[in-house]
């Protein structure tokens, strides 16, 4: 069971803390079961209620410092992430937000990374739907990272981008 407070990684609506264990008025009576009520730290003010039954089975620990480290210092042998081409793309990359496990996450960030500088070294747009994928792997992945470091999220996006940007585009 999870502790008030306590700071865990809930799927795709990524970290959040444990503001209350609670029986929801919104509830029949009849139904009374406990529920997490938990605080996003990604979405500003969105508050979640997970059920206590089963939630282990959707929550994670958050990443160690270690591990948030790990995942910058060797982002050159992280495997970038294999996509299909255009709309293909999105059940595979929707999939991987979906689980938001740290290391997929980094994966996926590095391909759509190399496709937008591939991209845009050609002249040629990024595809909206990649933006938005790009955006919303970077919130859930940096925000946990931050967290994990004690850092801003903005200052671990700094760092990640920079290390993207020193390697080389083509294929080997």
């Amino acid at each position: 069971m999870l502790n008030v407070g306590e700071c865990v990684i809930y799927g795709s609506h990524g970290l959040c803390r444990v503001q209350e264990i609670l029986v929801p008025s919104f509830l029949e009576r009849g139904n009374e079961k406990q529920y997490y009520m938990m605080v996003s730290a990604v979405d500003a003010g969105s508050v979640l209620y997970v059920p206590v039954d089963g939630a282990e089975d959707k929550v994670r620990e958050v990443m160690s410092a270690d591990d948030a480290e790990g995942l910058i210092d060797e982002i050159d042998v992280i495997e970038e992430m294999d996509l299909p081409e255009g709309k293909k793309a999105e059940p595979a990359i929707a999939e991987v937000v979906k689980r938001n496990i740290a290391d997929e996450m980094m994966s996926l960030v590095k391909a759509l990374h190399k496709i937008k500088a591939i991209r845009e070294a050609e002249g040629k747009k990024f595809a909206a739907l990649n933006e938005r994928y790009l955006n919303i792997a970077e919130k859930l992945l940096y925000t946990e990272m931050a967290f994990a470091l004690k850092t801003e999220k903005d200052e671990v996006k700094s760092r990640v981008v920079y290390e993207l940007s020193q390697l080389p585009l083509e294929t080997a």
